[in-house]
């Protein structure tokens, strides 16, 4: 069914981080927002662009045209700053502040972070402040200590009728937090999460149970591109706890960062070198994860990086053996599960599994929450 022109309401967009995953959340709306204004009566409008070195934003009536935002996409993808090739294409170079106020001025708006860090948390809470709606890959900011008043005001508005979206946080496109949510909201009690929340680990360990030295199964997921540019950055755990974080908050847990129970893989005196002399001496580790990579074996089980979340007690990140007879145990390669254990579902848990990353995925689910925004909270 189509909505008439006189039905259709408009949102404005703002992209907070212009990355890869902001470039292919730019590319999806413009591929079908044509649909979206037919089916829902939702004309998505981008007017601002925001990244690490500047932003820009757009006045006009109409928001910046699907030529201009291909352009920016196009000099991105060539590794060209923002603000560098913002002129080019007819572009004022603005602060970040200036750029979400020009686009808050024009009505109902909402923010997409897609940036990596904390760095953007300051804007976030201007966009709140304006009364716009965020959206969110960007972990950081959600697991910003308690009484940050960023974080707080974050979280204080992630709740079911808050102007706050948050699924891509944990498990890319996978429904991880709306599957929380929804067992949540209908009355469900949660015994226990267990999650192999990294694509990475999966595919280092995977590759560990059939033989393969783990400092070879590092540089092998280095170079299929699973890991960051430094490996360490996977290996240290701290992903994957901000994962357990953001699902331990979302049950009602006032917890920090600093009291989860992180295991990191890199040794002390491993940590300070360089990414070459790191991988030059990882085979170091070899021994000690190949005898427990074969205890767990010997028991019928298989090692794998997971996370533990429970009501209350410690929550953990780090390896454990799992056994090979469960959706877990059983993983292979660069998949994400999550286990959910609850009052409904305990002799048998309910499993949410798929790619945990990638930008097609990640995207996708940024674009929904967009949409969940735009005809639920904001649309009201």
């Amino acid at each position: 069914m189509s909505v008439t022109g006189s039905s259709v309401r408009r949102i404005n967009l703002v992209q907070l981080g212009v990355g890869l995953i902001g470039c292919t959340t730019i590319e999806q709306v413009l591929d079908h927002r044509a649909r979206w204004q037919r089916e829902l009566g939702l004309d998505l409008v981008y007017r601002g662009l925001i990244d690490f070195d500047g932003a820009v934003a757009c006045d006009q009536a109409d928001g910046y045209s699907e030529s201009t935002l291909r352009r920016v996409i196009e000099a991105r993808k060539q590794r060209r700053g923002l603000a560098e090739a913002a002129p080019e294409f007819g572009l004022t170079p603005r602060q970040g502040n200036e750029a979400l106020d020009i686009a808050t001025s024009f009505g109902p708006t909402i923010v997409m972070d897609t940036a990596v860090g904390e760095g953007t948390a300051e804007l976030d809470a201007q966009a709140l402040s304006a009364g716009a709606g965020l959206v969110f890959s960007n972990k950081a900011p959600f697991a910003m200590p308690h009484g940050t008043p960023v974080g707080d005001a974050i979280w204080a508005c992630a709740g079911p009728l808050g102007l706050v979206r948050y699924e891509t946080t944990c498990g890319a496109g996978l429904p991880v937090i709306s599957t929380l949510r929804s067992l949540i909201d209908t009355g469900d009690e949660v015994i226990e999460i267990v999650g192999a929340l990294s694509g990475t680990f999966g595919a280092i360990f995977s590759d560990v149970a059939n033989g393969k030295p783990f400092s070879a199964a590092v540089r092998s997921a280095k170079e299929q591109g699973y890991t960051e540019p430094d490996p360490r950055d996977d290996l240290s755990g701290l992903d994957v706890a901000r994962k357990a974080l953001i699902l331990a908050r979302t049950m009602g847990r006032r917890v920090d960062l600093s009291e989860l129970e992180i295991e990191n893989l890199v040794p002390e005196a491993m940590r300070g070198l360089s990414v070459d002399d790191f991988l030059a001496r990882a085979s170091a580790l070899d021994a000690a994860m190949a005898e427990r990579a074969a205890e767990a074996k010997a028991s019928g089980k298989a090692l794998k990086y997971v996370a533990t979340v429970r009501p209350d007690g410690p929550i953990a990140v780090g390896l454990r053996a799992i056994g090979k007879e469960t959706v877990l145990g059983a993983l292979q390669g660069p998949e994400n599960i999550i286990s959910f254990r609850t009052k409904r579902y305990d002799a048998y848990p309910l499993n949410v599994t798929g790619p945990g990353a990638g930008a097609a995925v990640t995207a996708a689910g940024v674009v929904a929450d967009v949409l969940a925004l735009a005809t639920g909270p904001l649309g009201s």
